[in-house]
């Protein structure tokens, strides 16, 4: 049962990364958008000319699930006894999503970690569900899966009344079809702020 865990994490870990490979790869793509979604508006311009204040965004997403994920807590000796007993490409790529989390700021750790353990307290069949989720992500066109990443980094920041606010707002609606917003309003149950 273990080996069949571990084996899953490492295919959501697989996944993660082609996540973040096309989160790289979309802005340099262009594609036509779907006629039944409308595009994103611009903020109003700022007063005396400035710069409209953006949305605070939380760090990059990344797959809850993964080994690396697992690792988030741990001190550097036990991450290293950890990652011996896996084969060296994929600790490889452990190393590298670690290193990442390391590099983040102090409150975008905390973040990541709430993250990992919220996903870690989920039934099995809700896990399920979600890696469903993250996989139909994958498969959506890069302009698209690109708007879906920047609304859940923003969802992942706000407290849980503004976020319900935004999920049932019209110009959520509008932006996105539905099949986007069960995925965003199911994604975002695991990329909460922490309380």
């Amino acid at each position: 049962m273990r080996i069949a865990l571990q084996i899953g994490g490492l295919l959501v870990a697989t996944l993660a990364a082609g996540v973040a490979a096309d989160q790289k790869n979309a802005a340099k793509e262009a594609t036509p958008r779907p006629a039944n979604i409308r595009p994103v508006p611009r903020p109003p311009a700022a007063k005396n000319g400035g710069v409209p204040k953006q949305p605070r965004m939380g760090p990059p997403l990344s797959n809850p699930a993964s080994p690396a994920a697992q690792l988030f807590r741990a001190s550097p000796e036990e991450r290293e006894r950890a990652l011996e007993k896996v084969p060296p490409k994929i600790q490889e790529a452990i190393r590298k999503q670690l290193e990442a989390f390391d590099a983040l700021p102090k409150e975008q750790q905390e973040i990541r970690i709430h993250q990992s353990e919220r996903w870690a307290a989920l039934s099995p069949q809700r896990k399920l569900e979600l890696s469903q989720q993250l996989k139909a992500l994958q498969t959506l066109q890069p302009d698209r899966r690109r708007e879906i990443v920047v609304a859940l980094r923003r969802l992942q920041v706000m407290p849980e009344a503004d976020r319900q606010r935004i999920l049932n707002g019209p110009d959520f609606k509008g932006r996105f079809s539905a099949d986007e917003q069960k995925l965003i309003a199911d994604l975002s149950d695991v990329f909460l702020p922490p309380l």
